[in-house]
């Protein structure tokens, strides 16, 4: 076994070690890109929109993003499970007050802090332009600086945009992974991540 397939299987056993649900390294080519993802976060408007400095449209275009994906040869695919009822609550759509109550979750913090230590052990091994996504909207502050403001972030080395911020489908891009991703659950919520590794 060569020594960056070693490295892959040591990161997908930290992964598993450090609390997550299903692991996988895949090749960069099986994450898809789609601007319609990033359209998602428009409309109906997210109540994270221009609100977060890691939301869009803070975050870079997504063509630009996908020229950088492509760049990459391999990814580090994570998932975290939780039990939190993700199921429709709603006969009338998404209300700020409904997604307000589906909103920031453990969970979705214990994915964002794994992706952290995933992308700072993935540098450690020689992966020297790992790149950590996070699932969600940015949860470290209790209310993001406006972006506005002018203001930095107060956690410019552990801020991360989700992937769906970046454009990435991550339905289909599991899917490509062969992971199984519901979108609504009345017992468990899966939160994924990933860490485009080199």
């Amino acid at each position: 076994m060569e020594q960056r397939d070693k490295d892959y299987l040591d990161m997908v056993d930290l992964a598993g070690r450090r609390g997550a649900t299903h692991a996988k390294v895949i090749d960069s080519s099986g994450i898809v890109v789609d601007r319609r993802v990033r359209l998602k976060c428009a409309i109906p408007v997210c109540s994270s929109y221009n609100r977060h400095l890691m939301c869009p449209p803070n975050t870079m275009p997504v063509d630009e993003f996908e020229k950088i994906v492509r760049a990459y040869g391999k990814a580090l695919i994570v998932q975290v499970e939780g039990e939190t009822d993700s199921s429709d609550r709603s006969d009338s759509g998404i209300s700020k007050e409904l997604d307000d109550s589906i909103g920031p979750t453990e969970i979705q913090r214990a994915l964002h802090r794994l992706v952290n230590e995933l992308e700072a052990a993935a540098f450690k091994k020689g992966f020297y332009l790992a790149t950590g996504l996070i699932g969600g909207e940015c949860l470290l502050c209790p209310e993001c600086v406006l972006p506005s403001s002018g203001e930095p972030c107060r956690h410019p080395f552990e801020a991360r945009p989700s992937m769906e911020a970046m454009g990435i489908d991550v339905l289909k891009t599991c899917r490509n992974a062969g992971l199984k991703v519901d979108l609504s659950s009345k017992n468990k919520v899966m939160w994924t991540g990933i860490v485009l590794l080199d």
